[in-house]
C-alpha cells in the first residue's frame, strides 16, 4: 500500500486551486477561489469555507472587522491565503 504524507504543496499548484468552482478559459475569475467567512479568529485571520465544503484561513489585507457570511474573494500567495471582501 502506499504511504499517504503530507506534502507541501508550491505556489503554481496552489494557484490552480479553485475550491470546487467551474473555471473556463473564456470565463477565468479574477480571484483563485471564492468562498464565505465562517468566523473571525485573530487579527487578521478568518476561517473561510468554499462552496464544496473545503475550509481554510485566510489573512484579510485591509483595515476593519469582517463579519461572518461575506462573501470573500481569495489569492493563493506564498503558500497561504490572502482574502478580499467582495462588492461593496
Amino acid at each position: 500500500m502506499a504511504d499517504n504524507k503530507n506534502v507541501q504543496l508550491s505556489d503554481e499548484v496552489l494557484l490552480g486551486a479553485t475550491g470546487g468552482l467551474a473555471v473556463t478559459e473564456e470565463n477565468k475569475p479574477d480571484y483563485d477561489a471564492i468562498g464565505s467567512v465562517i468566523m473571525h479568529l485573530r487579527e487578521k485571520q478568518y476561517q473561510v469555507r468554499f462552496d464544496d465544503g473545503a475550509e481554510l484561513i485566510a489573512t484579510y489585507q485591509s483595515g476593519g472587522e469582517v463579519s461572518d457570511g461575506t462573501k470573500v474573494g481569495l489569492y493563493a500567495v506564498a503558500g497561504g491565503w490572502t482574502m478580499y471582501v467582495l462588492g461593496s
